[in-house]
């Protein structure tokens, strides 16, 4: 089955509703994150403190359909340990947030950023642990090769890009988290539990991808 047309609608859609560049803070009059979905109101400075970090929203072009290529952290990490992430981390100084993403993207999975073909970016996402997270969506060649990392990476996956952006498989659920309830998403998949950050960034996309 080709995909070439559900690989153009998908980019269609996509260059309508993202970000032809990344928002700068005084620019993002849409804060959106952990603190929003907890429905926690953020300290006085939450926003102004979160620390710059990057992630790649990887699309891989197969041919069955578009999926959507995730992470599984190592066990051993002292942080987020087991926990579905995308390929990211901090933004270094004097990098752009798409140099980070795609360097991150490289060092953790291998992936030569030559094989990533940027589409445009998604609103900040804050986390709970006081980054501002900067999500760049790009098409990934299906002709990578790809080498996780072993001190990162435990492995990599695939989940269909219809089910990521079906909003109909996004649920919340609450912990107890800092002396009170936290609510987050979970996106129901067979392949992994996918959750907070992660499911955040996953539902922002597809809220915007069907309601612009």
């Amino acid at each position: 089955m080709s995909v070439a047309a559900p690989l153009a609608r998908f980019r269609d859609r996509a260059g309508q509703v993202l970000f032809t560049a990344p928002l700068e803070p005084e620019a993002d009059h849409r804060p959106f994150g952990c603190h929003v979905i907890a429905q926690v109101p953020p300290e006085p400075d939450f926003i102004a403190r979160a620390r710059p970090a990057a992630v790649l929203y990887p699309v891989v072009m197969r041919p069955e359909g578009l999926s959507v290529l995730l992470t599984e952290r190592a066990g051993h990490l002292s942080n987020h340990a087991g926990q579905v992430a995308f390929p990211g981390g901090r933004i270094e100084p004097g990098e752009t947030p798409e140099q980070a993403a795609l360097r991150e993207a490289r060092e953790e999975i291998g992936l030569l950023p030559a094989l990533v073909t940027p589409i445009g970016f998604l609103p900040p996402y804050f986390s709970g642990t006081g980054f501002r997270v900067q999500p760049m969506v790009g098409l990934v060649d299906p002709a990578m090769s790809l080498q996780p990392d072993p001190g990162e990476v435990a492995r990599v996956f695939e989940v269909p890009l219809d089910h990521a952006l079906d909003l109909a498989q996004y649920r919340q659920s609450t912990i107890f988290w800092k002396g009170r309830d936290r609510t987050f998403y979970i996106l129901d998949h067979a392949s992994a539990y996918i959750w907070g950050v992660t499911a955040g960034i996953m539902r922002s996309f597809a809220q915007l991808y069907a309601n612009g």
